[in-house]
């Protein structure tokens, strides 16, 4: 399953410049990567007058795709989002997700630290970047240890893996060890293979099942 980590701390502590130290070395590891900002605050960026906006006002996903790349809009109405809806949703390959904020959210926890000071009691903090002096080469990181955490954060990557296959019954996990994931992969990979023109399935295969569309007996 996509291990998910938490970078946490007060504001302007330097999470965000910490993120992305730690994405680019763990990417540079080699393991599939992504980031989640979490804020209290409305996320969307479609104005009302705008083209995604008025189609979000009916309640349908907007993508906004340009040079640059793609937003994707979701509004909520009323309804909270989980994480674990919208990493099923929308990133679910991933090997490690860091989500910056989310002090009360119960993951496990990076606290960045804004000065010399204890850890707060909030939820799941097993690490400590601690810019001011307060390092212990255990739990507790300084400047320019980034690389010990990346190492940490890796390992808990690692021991997360779910197999080769994950399989979602609509935006829910199935739990599966490690042998039959690999059991299932191996039997789509192996029809998939006897098809014409995939003699190149490349890393990694999305199969989408509409149960709706099956024939029935």
């Amino acid at each position: 399953m996509t291990c998910i980590v938490a970078v946490s701390g007060y504001k302007n502590s330097g999470k965000t410049t910490l993120c992305r130290k730690l994405l680019r070395e763990l990417s540079a590891l080699g393991l599939s990567v992504g980031y989640i900002k979490y804020t209290s605050e409305n996320a969307l960026q479609s104005e009302k007058d705008s083209d995604t906006g008025s189609v979000l006002d009916m309640g349908i996903p907007s993508i906004l795709w340009g040079k640059d790349g793609v937003m994707f809009e979701e509004r909520s109405d009323g309804e909270e989002f989980d994480l674990a809806t919208i990493v099923a949703k929308y990133i679910p390959d991933k090997d490690l997700l860091l989500l910056e904020g989310g002090k009360n959210l119960t993951l496990p926890k990076v606290w960045v630290a804004s000065e010399a000071e204890e850890n707060p009691n909030y939820p799941g903090i097993f690490l400590t970047y601690d810019r001011h002096g307060g390092a212990d080469g255990n739990v507790r990181f300084g400047e320019g240890e980034e690389d010990k955490i990346v190492s940490k954060l890796y390992d808990l990557a690692i021991s997360s893996s779910h197999g080769s296959t994950r399989v979602y019954i609509g935006n829910k996990l199935l739990p599966m060890k490690r042998f039959v994931a690999d059991f299932v992969g191996g039997g789509i990979v192996g029809m998939l293979g006897s098809l014409k023109k995939t003699e190149n399935l490349g890393d990694k295969i999305k199969v989408y099942i509409d149960t709706n569309m099956m024939p029935k007996d």
